[in-house]
């Protein structure tokens, strides 16, 4: 309450997740396995790894893969493409690429992987035991 916080919002009983990260799901490419692993990571130092995200966390590494696929295409082809009559018109692909950002930036707010999402994040403080901060 001191820092503005609404008694009625704070949430006391949140159900907690069962320990341990997710496992990579089968059907992600090479690519995918990349993203997986630092995206897995990155949530892991901020302790917000949980296998109950497995599925929403596919979803995002799916978005971010198509993304980059479809910005290289955005790349080698340019915005602007000519049809089979000769009209410029804009290349599909910019429609994918727009999608698959917004995909990926709402999926990115629910693992606070957003600068503007991480704000609003609490986790426990880990007490930083004394001999590793004396040899660390």
């Amino acid at each position: 309450m001191l820092h503005g916080e609404k008694p009625y919002r704070i949430n006391n009983n949140e159900p907690q997740p069962a320990q341990g990260t997710p496992d990579p799901p089968e059907e992600l490419s090479e690519t995918g396995r990349v993203i997986w692993a630092y995206v897995v990571g990155e949530l892991t130092a901020m302790r917000l790894a949980h296998r109950a995200d497995a599925h929403a966390l596919h979803a995002y590494v799916e978005a971010v893969e198509l993304h980059a696929h479809a910005s290289a295409m955005v790349h080698r082809a340019g915005p602007l493409i000519k049809d089979r009559d000769g009209a410029v018109r804009t290349n599909p692909a910019v429609r994918i690429q727009r999608e698959a950002a917004r995909t990926m930036l709402a999926l990115a707010r629910e693992f606070g992987l957003t600068p503007a999402s991480r704000v609003h994040l609490q986790t426990e403080q880990v007490a930083e035991d004394a001999a590793a901060r004396l040899l660390g």
